[in-house]
């Protein structure tokens, strides 16, 4: 398969008009082939996206991963919602970091990954995306 790449652009104004500010993060992605179709699941954030190819799961994964970043920022529970998959925001002055849950981790929880790791053929991407710093 071939290499791909994610980007998020979530340049988006909150009520009185200022952009959020955003953080850089580099995103694993697990790439694999069930029945035909080819799926992007991105465990730290519990995403999937899926298509007959690459072209549509790519497609799929990004609206998907825009839709989970609009509707927590809309909600205001964009941290809360990364905290719950296992998420880490760390601050330092003026530094954010995000930290990534790690996927033995996730796998205990998650029964979809666990199988996944377990049971499917797979390649993993990383990708970078940017995030909304977290408050």
């Amino acid at each position: 398969m071939a290499t791909l790449r994610f980007t998020g652009n979530y340049n988006k104004k909150d009520e009185k008009r200022k952009s959020i500010a955003q953080v850089g993060v580099n995103l694993s992605v697990l790439v694999f082939k069930e029945n035909n179709i080819i799926f992007f699941y991105s465990p730290a954030l519990d995403i999937t996206g899926y298509g007959k190819d690459e072209v549509e799961a790519k497609h799929s994964f990004e609206v998907s991963l825009d839709e989970f970043i609009n509707y927590t920022i809309h909600k205001g529970t964009f941290q809360v919602e990364l905290e719950k998959l296992g998420w880490k925001c760390l601050k330092k002055k003026s530094t954010v970091k995000f930290e990534q849950p790690d996927y033995k981790e996730l796998a205990k929880k998650n029964d979809y990954l666990d199988d996944i790791l377990r049971n499917k053929a797979f390649t993993t991407r990383k990708t970078n995306i940017n995030l909304p710093v977290c408050a």
